[in-house]
């Protein structure tokens, strides 16, 4: 369930593209946000308590096939709540509000 609700968050942040949406996922998103270095991303995000990965992600050859530099990665699990995909996504409005 918090899989399906963070899948339907981020689909509606403007700009963000999803990497990958498989029928059956786990959940673990990649994404990228408009022309905003994921480095940039995972700043604002830390700046705001959320902890999110950024980079390769140890696949370079799958990036370089998608003609991506990097992606900003945010995984969830037991002890996550809708609360923190909440906090994710205004991280992601402030992100796209301070480096647009």
């Amino acid at each position: 369930a918090l899989a399906d609700a963070a899948a339907d968050a981020l689909s509606a942040v403007p700009d963000l593209t999803i990497i990958g949406m498989p029928a059956a996922r786990a959940p673990v998103f990649s994404f990228t946000l408009g022309d905003i270095h994921p480095h940039d991303i995972g700043t604002v995000l830390d700046s705001t308590g959320v902890a999110v990965r950024t980079g390769h992600h140890c696949a370079q050859p799958l990036m370089a096939r998608l003609g991506l530099v990097a992606t900003t990665r945010a995984s969830f699990s037991f002890y996550n709540c809708e609360r923190d995909i909440d906090q994710l996504i205004a991280g992601l409005h402030r992100a796209r509000s301070l480096l647009s």
